[in-house]
């Protein structure tokens, strides 16, 4: 929502580009730096030797095909440390692009005790992104037709990153799984390449864009290790 937002406000074209066939099918994957911050999360023994562990994931992204895991640790007797993870290499199509990565992690106070109940949390994230060919309505009845369209017939490719505050809840199902519902706001920038159709390489210019709103969303399903 937020990368789609942004992109609605096309500013006018910069500069023109034709770039060769090979720019079009840039791998979008996560950097060096990425995956090491990754691996010393998963691999720390300080993580490792943690009071609780949980393993989530996002239902509503992947209800749209992005792979995701998230995975929170206990920090002391009211904190914990929520690490969020998207990545989608997967092209939908050969005439819609959807392909993300995403990191966003957060420090969580718990009001009663931690995976329970209600709690409040500061988050920050980067991302990368390349999607095209994505557009359609949504009927809202009395309230009409929502459309989305700014990427039907176009591409874009870029970076964001974003930071907020964030509120959520966390509901036992039994001593090992849970349910965990979260909602943020804050401040990000989008910085974007438009191109002309989803698989050529001729740039329509760039932009970066301010956002306020929405940071953070999650309807999760938890699983507790220890």
């Amino acid at each position: 929502m937020q990368i789609r937002h942004a992109l609605t406000q096309t500013s006018q074209p910069v500069s023109l580009i034709v770039n060769n066939e090979k720019s079009n099918t840039r791998n979008i994957g996560m950097n060096p730096a990425t995956r090491l911050i990754l691996t010393i999360l998963c691999w720390s023994p300080s993580l490792l030797t943690a009071q609780q562990l949980a393993l989530k994931t996002n239902i509503p992204a992947l209800a749209v095909r992005v792979p995701n895991l998230s995975m929170e640790v206990t920090l002391g007797p009211s904190l914990t440390l929520d690490v969020a993870g998207m990545y989608n290499p997967f092209q939908v199509s050969e005439t819609k692009k959807w392909k993300l990565w995403s990191l966003q992690p957060e420090i969580r106070y718990w009001l009663c005790k931690p995976y329970s109940g209600t709690f409040i949390g500061v988050h920050g994230g980067v991302g990368q992104f390349n999607m095209g060919g994505i557009g359609g309505s949504v009927d809202l009845g009395s309230l009409g037709q929502f459309e989305y369209n700014a990427l039907k017939e176009h591409r874009a490719q870029g970076s964001f990153w974003n930071a907020g505050l964030s509120i959520g809840r966390h509901w036992i199902l039994s001593p090992r799984w849970g349910l965990e519902g979260t909602i943020g706001l804050g401040y990000g920038r989008i910085h974007y390449e438009r191109f002309r159709c989803v698989h050529c390489g001729e740039s329509m210019g760039s932009g970066d864009k301010p956002y306020y709103g929405p940071t953070r969303a999650a309807l999760s399903l938890v699983y507790m290790i220890n």
